[in-house]
């Protein structure tokens, strides 16, 4: 069952006030006005600019990738205030998950996320699951202390502020709010999510929630408002499908009991689709599959939660044919999204139950690049073709990047500086503890397996000291970013995980780790086959094409050892068993095959010790077969300094120009391929040439090296002691390479202070000096999960 579904009319009731309107009251009726809306969403607390490497729809999307960093609170303020003074009529919206996702999370928990926003004027938004990672109680106290705008979740039915260890989140949010725009009245409700919080089942929960089927409570509250308003808005962090469901409707399962009064209503009734068993249809307990209709009455869905844009945004028909306008505006603060609409008031004699009419909508998102100030200089970038580097030192795009940066919003900026000054002195982020010559992703980017930094992540896991497992497991999506090519910092780190997950130790069954396993798969089945699981110390196959044979679900008769099941093309797969199940016997086989530990079989009696994290330890992503067994140990280590620790174990350039085969610390130099350890010639030619890079710095001219002359070839003649020394000279002894990638720009600039390499700290300077003895981040994907399709 998707949802449950408790008395919503008494509930709503309970939960919601009658509309009050505050405003200007003007008589609009007969008039076409502009309403402007801007939106913001999935923030995830980077209010600090960040590299990224943008993918190609970030490029379609106006994003300049030598135009990093990226994001930021100021630039995002400056673009608000920007656009807010350009309209008339404007509401600031947000669809959740501001909190969560950068260093400023783990510290401040929200309380600079609430404060940013209540400074730009934030109108409302919606409570996005992120909201609560540092718990309800939590939420709360930023929303009560820091918050002046309304957060909405008009889906949720808190728990009585009265009851005993109450968190009061009934009172710190509404389920909606109403906004007059100089006499266009705009009602706005907020859909909040469901499908991310496993906990929210059917109350008694930690969230002191019980969820609301959505297109019921949006029903609800159609009917409510829309005698008091113009226009009705949805700001939701549903997810994109579920925006859809919303006007268009969709498939469910319910027990037939609480269906019934849904189903047999006079209005917009839903419609018996089939029974899961036949024989016990017109039971109260019976499960029966219904098709819940969609709603009319919208006008806009601002959405959230799937990080995507809809540019332009989506039109949609709602059952009475009215057209409902669905936009959704990235995330990460790369975006600024608006949307402007043309909006026809009716006359009191043409007004009928749909309010003012939406005549067109034209929409835009900002890219909050170095170049979000201007659009000439991005135009300029799109309409040419330009080789990587080339661009910064095009005429005139340094004076572009250096004018929008002094055109940052200076309200916001001091805002910051007590937030970075406490990050600088409690987390070290710009400490380097690493080199990655290339991008390290966190997806597979081939088979749908094993990806790099998911591989080394639980390998970190699998072999940390006072762990040493003989498996390690964690889930893909704990892994929030990839590692991007040059120095690796401890900010870098954070956007990787910025989750405080620690790794736990469990003793599991071969029966426990088979379905947990057989999890994965189905779960990862349900994507794409890319798998939602990264392993370490084992290795298996997802048998995606028997996920779907046992979705068929094929009756069998129990005592014929499965031999009534399909026989044909079943090489490859796991045998067939007969299950019992809720509604009679089935057919069954294991989606997860090839299962091996440490080189061997596994043994479904014997025991096996496993590193997980924390997250789904508990049972977290629907991990069940962990959380019913009882053997976690807390370690206390998170996976993010487990991994930082693994990686300073790896291999330098050093160790690769002298052709070891393993580092000091023991680890393999390379990558394993086929059975062997590997050092890529790729590899190779990064350690030679930042042997070249280190040896060009050490060259002398007269008194001077060339790193001297690189920093500052002023007075170089009389400082170096060599007459007649020109810089035509310094070029041709020094013949300086560009070095190591940094991150921003390349070791030569990071040392002769190049502008485009930002601000460059002491240890950022002390790597490219001696690059060759930073421990190479190297990782690969090895086929330790394989995945069948067919």
């Amino acid at each position: 069952m998707r949802r449950l579904l408790p008395g919503l009319l008494s509930v709503l009731l309970c939960a919601s006030c009658m509309p009050v309107m505050e405003g200007e009251e003007i008589d609009l009726s007969g008039q076409e006005v502009r309403l402007t809306f801007l939106h913001t969403s999935d923030i995830h607390s980077r209010l600090i600019p960040y590299d990224f490497a943008p993918l190609k729809t970030d490029t379609d999307l106006g994003i300049v990738p030598e135009a990093g960093p990226f994001g930021g609170a100021t630039r995002m303020g400056a673009v608000l205030k920007r656009e807010r003074a350009r309209a008339e009529r404007l509401l600031h919206l947000d669809s959740g998950d501001c909190f969560q996702g950068a260093p400023i999370f783990n510290l401040f928990s929200g309380e600079a996320e609430f404060k940013f926003l209540s400074r730009m004027q934030l109108d409302a938004a919606v409570i996005g699951n992120h909201e609560f990672d540092a718990g309800l109680g939590n939420f709360v106290q930023k929303a009560r202390d820091f918050a002046s705008f309304p957060l909405m979740a008009a889906n949720y039915a808190w728990d009585s502020p009265r009851d005993p260890g109450n968190k009061q989140a009934l009172l710190n949010s509404v389920p909606y709010v109403i906004r007059n725009m100089k006499g266009l009245r705009v009602g706005i409700i907020g859909m909040a999510n469901i499908s991310s919080l496993n906990s929210l089942v059917e109350g008694g929960n930690s969230l002191q929630a019980t969820p609301l089927e959505q297109n019921e409570v949006a029903r609800a509250y159609v009917q409510m408002l829309r005698p008091v308003v113009d226009l009705l808005v949805v700001t939701s962090h549903l997810g994109l499908t579920e925006d859809q469901d919303l006007i268009r409707g969709y498939e469910a399962y319910y027990e037939y009991e609480r269906a019934k009064p849904f189903l047999e209503r006079a209005q917009e009734p839903w419609q018996i689709l089939e029974w899961a068993d036949p024989k016990l249809e017109g039971q109260p307990q019976a499960v029966v599959k219904v098709f819940i209709p969609g709603v009319s009455g919208l006008d806009v869905i601002l959405g959230g939660h799937l990080h995507v844009v809809l540019n332009p945004p989506q039109q949609l028909s709602d059952p009475s044919g009215r057209k409902v306008v669905l936009a959704h505006s990235g995330a990460f603060a790369k975006y600024v999204g608006r949307l402007d609409l043309i909006v026809k008031v009716p006359t009191a004699q043409e007004r009928g139950p749909d309010g003012a009419e939406v005549v067109s909508q034209t929409y835009r998102a900002f890219p909050l690049d170095g170049l979000w100030c201007d659009d000439a200089m991005r135009a300029y970038y799109k309409d040419n073709y330009w080789t990587t580097g080339q661009f910064i030192n095009a005429p005139g795009v340094r004076e572009a990047l250096a004018k929008c940066q002094s055109l940052e919003d200076r309200e916001t900026t001091d805002l910051m500086q007590s937030y970075l000054l406490g990050m600088d002195f409690r987390l070290q982020l710009t400490s380097i503890f690493s080199y990655a010559p290339r991008n390290l992703e966190r997806r597979n980017s081939s088979s749908g397996g094993d990806s790099p930094l998911g591989n080394i992540t639980a390998d970190s896991m699998r072999k940390r000291r006072a762990v040493e497992a003989e498996m390690a497991l964690t889930n893909s999506l704990g892994i929030r970013d990839n590692l991007y090519a040059g120095a690796v910092s401890q900010e870098s780190m954070f956007n990787v995980f910025p989750f405080e997950n620690t790794i736990n130790i469990m003793n599991l069954s071969g029966t426990e780790i088979q379905e947990m396993l057989d999890f994965v798969t189905e779960r990862s089945a349900e994507r794409g086959c890319v798998s939602q699981a990264q392993i370490s110390g084992a290795r298996f196959t997802m048998d995606c094409a028997q996920v779907q044979l046992n979705d068929l679900r094929t009756a069998c008769v129990q005592g014929k050892a499965a031999t009534d099941c399909p026989q044909t093309g079943r090489e490859g797969h796991a045998p067939w068993q007969c299950l019992e199940d809720v509604d009679g016997s089935r057919c069954y086989a294991h989606p997860a095959i090839d299962i091996s530990i440490n080189g061997n079989p596994i043994n479904p009696n014997g025991m096996y010790r496993v590193a997980v994290n924390d997250y789904i330890a508990k049972g977290g992503s629907g991990f069940n077969v962990l959380k019913r067994n009882t053997t976690r140990q807390e370690t206390g280590i998170s996976l993010r300094d487990s991994l930082i620790g693994y990686m300073q174990g790896f291999c330098t350039c050093d160790d690769i120009n002298a052709g070891r085969t393993t580092s000091t610390a023991g680890e393999h130099c390379g990558a394993l391929r086929d059975g062997r350890w590997v050092v890529d010639e790729q590899l190779r030619n990064v350690c030679r040439q930042a042997q070249e890079f280190q040896d060009a710095l050490a060259r002398k001219v007269g008194e001077c090296t060339c790193q001297d002359l690189l920093k500052s070839s002023a007075n170089a003649a009389e400082r170096c002691q060599v007459q007649g020394l020109t810089p035509e000279i310094i070029q041709a002894t020094c013949n300086m390479p560009q070095g190591p990638y940094a991150g921003r720009c390349y070791c030569r600039e990071v040392i002769s202070g190049a502008q485009e390499c930002g601000s460059v700290t002491g240890q950022l300077k002390s790597f490219c000096e001696n690059p060759v003895k930073m421990p190479i981040a190297n990782a690969s994907e090895d086929g330790r999960i394989g995945r069948k399709v067919k």
